[in-house]
């Protein structure tokens, strides 16, 4: 479906200000920093990269920032965070960790209207610069809420080798399941208005680490890469207005087993899980599959991604997938056929999803 002739215009879009992917990121944008810090700044991290941004960042002493560590993606710490920026008149947030900092960076920086600065420390998801933040409610759910766009986007290639082999792993498993989301897309042209450059730039973002398996994960070439395509991925749902280019099937069935809490999968190995079964199922269904080359790279790059691997029982992952139609509203994907689809079927894409 075409978009309607009511929205045949330009349209204005929100882009980072600033973004720097390369080594020593943080040392190269010295000048940013000392703008920044003429006024009253809030550095918010995970206590487990203190010394990491002490040594990095080296504003920690400044009399101008103020320290805070996020304890977790919740209400509670958002509401911290703001009592702060509200007590000290804050103008800048820079955001210095993984997930957990930034999504909850994103979502205050929206509410409050305030400048952001993000530096991830791991590229373990697109969360680096989408408009979605993953916040847990006072019940413990998950939700998506929108976020801001931040200003600014550094990623130090030196800091984020270092991460942990699973993060970065987990980053390329969100990546790659862009492919499987626009098959998605796709399926769902004759009932919803499909934006193409959305489309484009998310189909770019994971083309960025097609074929490199072959490589180190950790080395600076693939960490360049993946950051791009996450960076592009997120930006790509700005442009959308919704995570439809980035999220599918594969993604309904991640947020069933959050919501059923099953497993101990990180999100990107969850959604690269989703993404391996919906291959193989639309391949019983006769629907348009992956390119041979994304389960490759999947699996040439080792990322748990079977229900074995993350802890989750056959059993329990017919459970998530039959609540899977169900996790976002108005998100069309070919499961919303689930229930027509014999059980023999189901079956047989798991077998050769995740049997050896």
């Amino acid at each position: 479906m075409l978009n309607s002739i009511g929205k045949l215009s330009t349209r204005q879009l929100e882009f980072p200000a600033q973004l720097v992917v390369s080594s020593n990121a943080i040392s190269k944008s010295s000048d940013l920093f000392q703008e920044l810090i003429a006024e009253k700044t809030l550095i918010a991290l995970d206590d487990g990269v203190r010394q990491l941004a002490e040594k990095s960042l080296g504003l920690l002493e400044h009399p101008n920032c103020i320290v805070h560590a996020v304890k977790a993606a919740d209400y509670s710490s958002i509401s911290e965070i703001d009592i702060l920026c509200a007590q000290q008149q804050v103008q800048t947030i820079i955001a210095f960790g993984g997930g957990k900092v930034l999504d909850v960076c994103k979502r205050l920086a929206t509410l409050r209207k305030i400048r952001l600065v993000v530096i991830p420390t791991a590229l373990s998801s697109d969360c680096i610069s989408s408009p979605v933040a993953v916040i847990f409610d006072d019940n413990g759910k998950k939700l998506s809420l929108p976020a801001a766009i931040p200003n600014f986007i550094l990623v130090d290639i030196d800091i984020c080798s270092q991460a942990p082999l699973r993060l970065t792993q987990a980053g390329v498993g969100d990546l790659l399941s862009n492919y499987s989301a626009l098959l998605d897309m796709e399926y769902a042209k004759e009932q919803i208005e499909i934006d193409g450059f959305s489309f484009l730039l998310a189909k770019s973002a994971a083309n960025e680490i097609l074929y490199m398996e072959e490589k180190p994960l950790n080395t600076p070439t693939v960490i360049k890469q993946l950051a791009e395509g996450l960076i592009l991925s997120g930006l790509a749902m700005g442009f959308s207005g919704d995570s439809r280019p980035c999220s599918g099937a594969e993604h309904l069935i991640s947020h069933a087993l959050d919501y059923l809490q099953l497993g101990n999968g990180l999100h990107g190995e969850q959604v690269a899980l989703g993404t391996k079964y919906c291959h193989y199922l639309r391949q019983q269904l006769h629907l348009k599959t992956l390119p041979p080359q994304v389960i490759a790279t999947l699996d040439g790059f080792n990322i748990n991604s079977s229900p074995a691997a993350l802890g989750i029982s056959k059993t329990e992952f017919f459970e998530a997938l039959k609540v899977a139609p169900t996790m976002r509203k108005g998100r069309i994907t070919f499961l919303e056929r689930l229930e027509h689809i014999p059980l023999a079927t189901l079956e047989k894409a798991y077998d050769l999803a995740f049997t050896d």
